[in-house]
């Protein structure tokens, strides 16, 4: 019994016309019935009641017609699994990521997702959240994680994370001592920002502006790690992600936390009603999953109920 003998049999029953299920099929009339024939020999039962007019199921026929349905459906269903494994180990990926996120949890992300599919090419784009907006919708990326998003209208966007928000001072600084800080602590400090282009930039100048002052900034940069390297050397102050400090290192920056609820929100953004190959769904799943069960001391998940 072949698996194409099951279509015939089953195009057959639903067109109840050999020359209909014929030319649905591509085959010649006597191809077919040769076929069905050969079908019902193997069987040992008639599965078709023939006449001039009409071809209907027989007994036999109508019992024999839902188990070959299933069989075909779990033939399909295996041959789209396999082709859906095929498509991962082979599979191409283009993602992109905020500093932060790229410094400090996309090693571990990959580095576990390699291990179980390493089949699959990853390019990776570290950049800020503008330029990754664009990418995405430029379909220059499969997908983003960002944190602001400016054109939600044009993206899905997926929450992950409120991430907390620290202020990283100089060791010998006077607030580094500090159990907390507030935000208004920050008027008379020079800060170290990232430039605009980063949401976090924005993010900390309206903060200040709501306590009611202009943040004094510096300098700007373009990296997290040129931010805590120029507090290091006492070049300022600095409003970093909590991320960027929970496995601090360097003994000259002392990390504070706020005493306000400050935080940044991380978001998995992909292009609207963009088909997303499997290769990409994979290390989506995978990126987000790692986000919300490794990462969760810097933060708490976001609830979209």
């Amino acid at each position: 019994m072949e698996l194409f003998q099951l279509r015939y049999f089953i195009t057959i029953a639903e067109t109840q016309s050999f020359t209909q299920a014929a030319h649905r099929l591509h085959l010649s009339q006597p191809a077919l019935s040769h076929q069905i024939k050969q079908l019902e020999n193997e069987l040992g039962a008639r599965l078709f009641n023939r006449t001039s007019r009409s071809v209907d199921l027989t007994q036999d026929g109508r019992a024999f017609l839902p188990l070959a349905q299933n069989v075909l459906a779990k033939a399909d269903e295996a041959q789209q699994m396999m082709k859906e494994r095929l498509g991962v180990a082979a599979g191409e990926v283009s993602f992109g990521t905020i500093p932060t996120i790229g410094a400090y949890a996309v090693p571990q992300i990959l580095s576990s997702f390699r291990r179980n599919f390493p089949g699959i090419r990853v390019h990776l784009l570290e950049a800020g959240g503008a330029a990754l907006e664009r990418s995405v919708l430029d379909r220059k990326s499969d997908f983003a994680i960002v944190s602001d998003v400016t054109v939600p209208e044009a993206l899905d966007v997926i929450p992950l994370l409120a991430e907390e928000l620290m202020l990283a001072v100089p060791a010998h600084h006077p607030l580094a001592d500090s159990e907390s800080v507030r935000l208004h602590d920050l008027e008379k400090e020079e800060l170290v920002m990232l430039g605009g282009d980063f949401a976090l930039a924005g993010q900390v100048t309206k903060a200040c502006r709501e306590a009611g002052f202009e943040p004094q900034v510096s300098y700007e940069t373009g990296s997290m790690e040129s931010v805590k390297s120029f507090v290091a050397h006492d070049l300022g102050i600095a409003v970093v992600p909590k991320l960027a400090v929970r496995t601090l290192t360097d003994d000259r920056i002392s990390p504070v936390p706020f005493a306000e609820s400050l935080t940044r929100n991380l978001n998995l953004i992909r292009g609207k009603d963009r088909h997303a190959t499997v290769a990409a769904r994979t290390l989506m799943i995978h990126a987000r999953s790692t986000l919300l069960s490794e990462f969760t001391e810097v933060g708490t998940v976001i609830d979209v109920r």
